[in-house]
């Protein structure tokens, strides 16, 4: 008997099943992610490092050409690729296809545990970062106000970024073309030299008494209190009385060989927008949450933020 015969002797049970079908149809469609890009897993691997305030060439040397010799030893690798800018080593490896990302990070961490003896300590990293195309922002956002860039950048920081990051499926921020404040040390060479220091005797004058120490704890009672002392900068005015070093009982402070001030760090990035300066942050979205609803609750929060400034 044939198929289309036992539907029709039978329609009950034919009825039912297509039903069902229906049914899980409309319940998978309704919880199917949606993402703007399918999940791909691209062979590559890139190592980065950072050395403040040093050379490209210097950088060539002392990291980017150390990390690759280091690196030389993984199995799999096709082409290394290597780029030394102002303060930033990158080194990207790329697999053969069919490589197993996961045991390629492994060789490559292995590696670098080695070679972190043999850079300076200053070197931030090395860290891995794997390509991963998800990673992008979502969704880009300008913010553009009457308030200077640097007033801009803190709200956003430190109000509007935080509702964004409140949206279920939101993950990281990343604010581009802001203005951030920063305490600047500016060492004047014939004092340092008069009073025989160094512009690292400075630094560590600087990093000795910016830190907090735990103190342990102590039992009254019923309570356990935490202490701890306290020792981080507050103001300009603590950096500038940090005593550096004392000689025949006179103390050399910081502010005796530098001007300390509070200023702008240099920007690294500059947003305009109808020739007008524009801070502009983009949203991530955690993985394996829908791209289309993450969207459009950040549609909707804009929305809001929009009628309350209004």
């Amino acid at each position: 008997m044939s198929l289309t015969s036992r539907s029709v002797q039978r329609p009950i049970t034919t009825l039912m099943a297509y039903l069902i079908v229906i049914t899980l149809g409309i319940i998978g469609f309704r919880f199917l992610p949606v993402d703007l890009l399918p999940p791909i897993e691209y062979p590559q691997l890139t190592v980065w490092a950072n050395y403040s305030n040093v050379g490209p060439e210097e950088m060539e040397v002392i990291v980017t050409e150390r990390i690759e010799n280091a690196l030389a030893g993984v199995p799999n690798v096709e082409r290394v690729n290597s780029n030394s800018s102002e303060g930033n080593s990158r080194v990207t490896l790329n697999f053969s296809r069919g490589t197993n990302l996961e045991e390629a990070m492994n060789d490559v961490r292995a590696a670098l545990d080695r070679l972190r003896r043999q850079l300076p300590d200053e070197v931030d990293g090395p860290g891995i970062w794997k390509f991963d195309p998800n990673d992008a922002p979502i969704v880009v956002i300008g913010a553009r106000s009457e308030r200077d860039l640097a007033e801009l950048t803190r709200i956003i920081e430190r109000d509007i970024s935080k509702r964004f990051e409140q949206i279920p499926g939101a993950g990281a921020i990343d604010v581009w073309g802001g203005v951030n404040q920063e305490v600047r040390v500016e060492m004047m060479r014939d004092r340092l030299i008069s009073s025989r220091l160094t512009p690292g005797d400075v630094v560590q004058a600087i990093q000795r008494e910016n830190a907090t120490t735990p103190g342990g704890n102590v039992r009254e009672g019923l309570s356990d209190l935490y202490v701890r002392s306290l020792g981080e900068f507050t103001s300009v005015e603590d950096i500038g009385n940090t005593i550096i070093r004392t000689v025949n009982g006179q103390p050399i402070r910081v502010q005796d060989v530098a001007n300390v001030s509070m200023t702008y760090a240099d920007i690294g990035r500059y947003v305009e927008i109808d020739n007008v300066p524009t801070v502009r942050f983009g949203i991530r979205k955690q993985t394996g949450a829908n791209t289309v609803a993450v969207a459009r609750e950040i549609h909707r929060e804009v929305e809001r933020i929009n009628s309350e400034r209004s």
